[in-house]
This record gives C-alpha cells, sequence and structure tokens, in this order.
C-alpha cells in the first residue's frame, strides 16, 4: 500500500493511502492526481476523466480540470463564441 502527504485547499494536509499504481498523464506521462472533467455523454461519470498531471491541466475554472486534448477544443470553443461576438456587434452595426 502506498500512501502520502496530501494538501488541502483550507492549508491542512492529509494521508491519502491506495493499493494500486497512480495513473499517468494522458499529457506526458508521469504520475497524475487529477482527471479531466470536460463533459461527455460517453464517460462513465459524463465527463472525460482522462488522468492529467498538474503541469499539463488547464483550469478554465475554479476546480476544473482538462487534459491536452479538451484544453485545446476548449480553446476552439472559445475563439469560435468571441468570433460570434464579433459579427453580432458588426450585425447591429458597433464595433
Amino acid at each position: 500500500m502506498t500512501c502520502e502527504h496530501v494538501q488541502m485547499p483550507g492549508g491542512g494536509t492529509a494521508i491519502v493511502c491506495s493499493s494500486g499504481r497512480r495513473p499517468k498523464c494522458s499529457g506526458c506521462g508521469k504520475p497524475a492526481r487529477l482527471l479531466c472533467d470536460w463533459k461527455t455523454k460517453t464517460g462513465r461519470y459524463g465527463t472525460c476523466d482522462a488522468p492529467v498531471c498538474e503541469s499539463c491541466t488547464v483550469r478554465p475554472d475554479e476546480g476544473k480540470d482538462l487534459c491536452p486534448t479538451h484544453a485545446a477544443e476548449y480553446e476552439r470553443w472559445c475563439a469560435e463564441r468571441a468570433d460570434r461576438e464579433i459579427m453580432r456587434g458588426i450585425d447591429h452595426g458597433s464595433t
């Protein structure tokens, strides 16, 4: 059994033990503590759940982590949304 000390958000610590090996990050292959929170229709819990490490995660919001694949998808979505907002402004006569 492997145990480790984990820093909690409030400043405290916890000891977390597990019997298995930690999953590898889907981006770089390092040990991963996080899971991708991108919503899917096929995931077991409605999210991607790909393992992702602190270095590879993208956090679009507090408590939300994205794997590299879905971080790229999120960036595309943001760009498309910004383009629509620009076009909406042009359609209404503003710049």
